[in-house]
């Protein structure tokens, strides 16, 4: 898609989105984004992986000032923001012809975003994921051709676990492992790529930037970029972390004593810090109970037509707890994953 039929189709998107949703007349409407974002930093003439990025940001339609906006990862090709990992990552490691294999272990969005990249780059991918894993999960894997291995659902220590069966399948290979829990260019990426672009979308009005953290390389990078451009602007943005209720990422950052790790939402939280986690670029942690996340999700569904994956509904739940509380914030909220991931656990499907 050429980027003005790209930028004519993302305002098109706004206009529907605006049009009806429940926003009194006199409501300030924001542009989805300038009319030119950052360039990618990972160039491409492939055109399903030229679809990765340049996501639009639309007011949220539960906050009727304009003052909630929403960076929509969700529109990337496999509707989450590990499509913009994948991409970095492999595209880096892979120019140099030293590899003819990738390997990840991934439960989650990111199994699919490495399966699609791989498949556009012309690599074999093999995936390990615990038994349990969604089905719809394994569908995005085995739909673009990855060998898929299911692991037994046993603890981090165990040789069987899934992560320390991709290490061996990658010793054993020689094949590129992508690492999303240690590999700095997870927020590396988002340094290069998102930060920017939501800086450009939002940068002159935005106050607070609120995000999920797993792996926590989403928040990290993007918020390593934003505090940059802040700070050269002579001012300061605040960035929220977002953390399962029992979880240790917010312990963590707090220097307080670890929970027990327990949390039905996927992709939300983590047994302890992971060194993809900059906590220097972040300001405070917000934890957000299971069914709070939930419960923002379905909201923001059913009553608001943009549906949104449970770790989303978290950082929608601090977002609006922050609109609330701060009249004169701008709060930049990003959904991580769309919501058709998860219509077994949020709709019974």
């Amino acid at each position: 898609m050429k980027e003005a039929d790209r930028s004519n189709l993302q305002h098109f998107v706004v206009f529907l989105f605006t049009a009806f949703s429940p926003m009194p007349t006199d409501a300030p409407l924001r542009s989805a984004q300038p009319d030119t974002l950052p360039p990618s930093p990972f160039p491409t003439d492939d055109p399903i992986l030229g679809q990765i990025g340049g996501t639009p940001m639309l007011p949220y339609p539960g906050a009727e000032d304009g003052r909630l906006l929403c960076k929509m990862e969700s529109a990337n090709p496999t509707r989450s923001m590990k499509d913009r990992i994948a991409m970095g990552i492999l595209t880096e490691a892979l120019q140099n012809g030293e590899y003819d294999r990738v390997v990840e272990a991934s439960s989650g969005n990111t199994a699919g975003a490495v399966a699609l990249v791989a498949n556009r780059l012309g690599v074999p991918c093999t995936l390990t994921c615990p038994e349990g894993t969604s089905p719809h999960k394994i569908g995005y894997m085995k739909a673009f051709g990855a060998e898929v291995r299911t692991c037994p659902d046993v603890d981090s220590d165990h040789p069987d676990h899934y992560r320390a069966v991709a290490q061996r399948i990658a010793e054993d290979t020689g094949a590129f492992l992508v690492d999303q829990y240690h590999n700095q260019s997870n927020p590396g990426v988002h340094y290069q790529w998102t930060g920017p672009e939501i800086w450009a979308q939002a940068g002159a009005d935005m106050t607070h930037l609120v995000s999920a953290m797993g792996t926590g390389g989403l928040v990290s990078g993007t918020a390593r970029h934003v505090k940059e451009q802040a700070a050269d602007a002579g001012r300061d943005v605040t960035v929220v972390g977002v953390d399962a209720e029992h979880s240790n990422i917010s312990t963590s950052f707090y220097g307080a004593d670890a929970v027990p790790y327990d949390t039905c939402v996927e992709g939300l939280g983590k047994g302890g810090e992971l060194p993809t986690m900059w906590f220097d670029h972040v300001d405070e942690m917000r934890d957000v109970a299971d069914e709070e996340a939930f419960r923002q999700a379905r909201e923001a569904a059913q009553t608001h037509g943009m549906p949104v994956g449970p770790s989303a509904g978290a950082a929608l739940s601090v977002a609006r707890d922050i609109h609330a509380e701060q009249p004169d914030a701008t709060v930049v909220m990003i959904v991580c994953d769309g919501g058709e991931q998860y219509f077994d656990t949020l709709f019974n499907v």
